[in-house]
C-alpha cells in the first residue's frame, strides 16, 4: 500500500473523529485566534482542521492519479489548498447562518457574564454569555470613566443581544 493512501486513511480518520466530537460534544478546537483583519482569520486555515483538510485533499488526489510524480505532487498541493479553502467558506458560511438565527432583541436581565476583552480607552469590549443554551460574545458598553475590566473577570450584564451594560460586579 502506498503512503498516500495510508495519509488519507488516517487523515480522513480523523476528520471523522473531530466532525462527530464536535457534534456531540461541541466545539472541541484547540486553536488559538490570530486575526490578520479584514475578518480573514489565521486560526480557521492554519489549524489542526486546516491541516487535516488539506492532506484529505493532498491524499485523495494521489490515490486517484495512483502515482508520485512532480506533476502529481504539485496537482496534489494544489487540490488540498483548494480543500482547505472549501471548507474554511463552509465553516464560515454555517457559522453566519448560526449567527443570523440568534434572536438579536432578547432582553438580558443581570445575567452572568466573563470579561473577554476590555479597552480602557474605549470604555467598551466583549463579554462570553450563554444565551439561548449557546456560548456567545456580546459588546460590553460602559459609561463610567473609573471602570476597568480584567479578562476572565465575573460580571452581571443588562441589555439586549447587541450590547449590554454592567449591573453589578461579582467579587
Amino acid at each position: 500500500m502506498a503512503w498516500y493512501v495510508i495519509v488519507l486513511i488516517v487523515s480522513s480518520g480523523l476528520f471523522l473523529i473531530t466532525t462527530i466530537g464536535s457534534l456531540f460534544f461541541g466545539d472541541m478546537d484547540l486553536d488559538t485566534d490570530a486575526d490578520l483583519g479584514s475578518g480573514f482569520m489565521v486560526s480557521d486555515v492554519f489549524s489542526f482542521k486546516g491541516l487535516v483538510h488539506f492532506t484529505i485533499g493532498f491524499s485523495l488526489t494521489l490515490t486517484v492519479m495512483g502515482e508520485f510524480s512532480l506533476l502529481s505532487a504539485a496537482i496534489s498541493v494544489i487540490t488540498g489548498i483548494i480543500f482547505v479553502l472549501i471548507l474554511y467558506y463552509l465553516y464560515k458560511l454555517m457559522y453566519d447562518r448560526l449567527q443570523q438565527n440568534m434572536n438579536y432583541t432578547t432582553e438580558i436581565n443581570d445575567m452572568d457574564a466573563e470579561v473577554y476583552f476590555w479597552n480602557d480607552k474605549s470604555k467598551s469590549g466583549e463579554v462570553f454569555i450563554t444565551l439561548e443554551g449557546r456560548p456567545v460574545t456580546v459588546t460590553l458598553k460602559c459609561e463610567d470613566e473609573d471602570i476597568h475590566f480584567d479578562k476572565g473577570q465575573k460580571i452581571k450584564v443588562s441589555g439586549t443581544r447587541h450590547a449590554v451594560y454592567p449591573s453589578g460586579y461579582i467579587v
